[in-house]
């Protein structure tokens, strides 16, 4: 471990050669919060240490001996904690196992004893094995397995750390989407061994397997439900959409707030619009969403009718959709 310690620091030495290692305390102690929930979930002992750098791509990657570094413009990427979140697990995965070592040992068509003594022996060999190593952890630049790997386990370490699982599908979608949007950059976290749709399957899988629910809402930061009080009316929002809206104090705190649950534990993303309905149970209309109560007639005088809450729901649900495109809704 001592090596690889070493190596890691030397590597990391050079990285930061090349970009501007970022001091700011407050990014820096948001980060360690994330990753010290992290880091209890891995399997080795190792100094894991999160390092931030100033470049404007969304990358992230890891070294030997557990330092990995996080771009600026992966900040400023990640829509919530649950995504940046699900970056680091996967890139600690890659460090906790020894990725990249032995993805260096496989091109260089060696075991890890030998790499090890190549390294130690600090000639010419040793100085195009780190540059090798850098440009694997940099580029991402690893094999199928261990790539899956690493997305997998990640996938477990966010789920016990307390952070939501479908961060690591909806970060591997909009990941996806910004290589659409910018072909040009080099492909860093980009890289897609296997591709990102494969990945994003077993990535599903992988959850329901576990019996874990996709909820791509909670990471994406979308159909936040909220009320809001406003010239003599009680309006329930979703986002920036109206979706209902009563004279104010007709509703009481502890029925305001049922609504927002229902809404808050039914209305995901992945909902087909034919779950959210109105139906005639008992000779009065009802609307559900799924199968849970949302409203029933006789409402309060003055709120707005059914028919029409419904389609701005269905409305709040599509502009949600349309800020995470690549999403399939439907899988």
């Amino acid at each position: 471990m001592k090596k690889e310690l070493e190596l890691g620091e030397k590597v990391a030495a050079e990285i930061e050669g090349h970009w501007n290692r970022i001091v700011d305390p407050a990014k820096i102690a948001h980060v360690s919060m994330i990753a010290e929930k992290l880091i209890p979930h891995l399997e080795r002992t190792l100094p894991f240490e999160v390092r931030l750098i100033e470049d404007k791509t969304p990358n992230a990657f890891a070294l030997p001996g557990g330092i990995v570094f996080v771009t600026t413009g992966m900040l400023d990427f990640v829509r919530s904690d649950h995504e940046l979140a699900a970056i680091l697990a996967h890139e600690f995965i890659h460090t906790d196992r020894r990725h990249g070592m032995i993805q260096v040992a496989r091109n260089e068509r060696l075991n890890l004893l030998s790499l090890a003594v190549v390294i130690a022996s600090k000639g010419q060999g040793a100085a195009l094995l780190m540059a090798g190593l850098a440009q694997v952890a940099i580029m991402n630049n690893y094999s199928r397995d261990l790539e899956e790997e690493a997305d997998r386990e990640g996938l477990a370490v966010l789920f016990h750390a307390g952070y939501e699982p479908s961060g690591m599908v909806t970060v591997m979608e909009r990941l996806s989407e910004e290589k659409l949007k910018r072909p040009y950059v080099d492909p860093g976290i980009f890289q897609s061994h296997p591709d990102v749709e494969d990945r994003v399957n077993y990535l599903i899988e992988t959850m329901r397997n576990n019996g874990w629910k996709l909820q791509r809402k909670i990471p994406l930061r979308l159909l936040r439900p909220r009320w809001i009080d406003k010239e003599g009316r009680s309006s329930l929002f979703l986002d920036q959409t109206l979706i209902w809206s009563v004279p104010e104090g007709v509703l009481s705190k502890k029925e305001m707030n049922a609504l927002v649950e229902v809404l808050d534990e039914n209305l995901q993303l992945e909902l087909p619009p034919y779950d959210i309905h109105l139906l005639e149970e008992d000779g009065s209309s009802v609307f559900r969403i799924g199968f849970s109560l949302f409203l029933k007639e006789p409402l309060p005088v003055g709120a707005d009718p059914l028919p029409q809450v419904r389609e701005r729901l269905l409305q709040a649900l599509r502009e949600a959709q349309r800020k995470h495109p690549l999403g399939n809704y439907l899988r």
